[in-house]
Order: structure tokens, then C-alpha cells, then sequence
């Protein structure tokens, strides 16, 4: 974990069928919001992981369209 003035940054990766399934999605949906909506993936050997800031980002702008 890395701390910045107090603030803790936690580094965290999700693969995808996680994320998705977290999300309340199937796979093959996610990976097409993934696409649609920009969300920054990382590839590490052969699989694709989605940092969690950037999964918590993308649910609360989620949650504020909603609203």
C-alpha cells in the first residue's frame, strides 16, 4: 500500500470474470462496457486485470447516472 499525506491507496487488481460478476454483469457484457465505457485494463502475461480504483471509479459514475 503506498500513503500519501494520511490518504492509504490500496493496489488492487481484478481479473475480469471477477469484476464482472461484481458488477452483476456476465463476461461477455462487462468486456463490452470495458470497450464501450474506456475502462483502463492491464495485461499481465495473458490475462487481463482491471485495477480497483479504477473499478470503483467507474461504479460510482455508475451510480450517479442512475440517481
Amino acid at each position: 500500500m503506498k500513503s500519501t499525506e494520511g490518504i492509504v491507496i490500496k493496489r488492487t487488481f481484478l481479473d475480469i470474470p471477477n469484476a464482472a460478476h461484481m458488477a452483476g454483469f456476465s463476461v461477455r457484457h462487462f468486456r463490452r462496457i470495458i470497450e464501450e465505457e474506456r475502462i483502463r485494463i492491464v495485461q499481465i502475461g495473458r490475462k487481463f486485470f482491471i485495477l480497483g480504483a479504477d473499478f470503483e471509479r467507474w461504479q460510482a459514475t455508475k451510480r450517479r447516472k442512475a440517481s
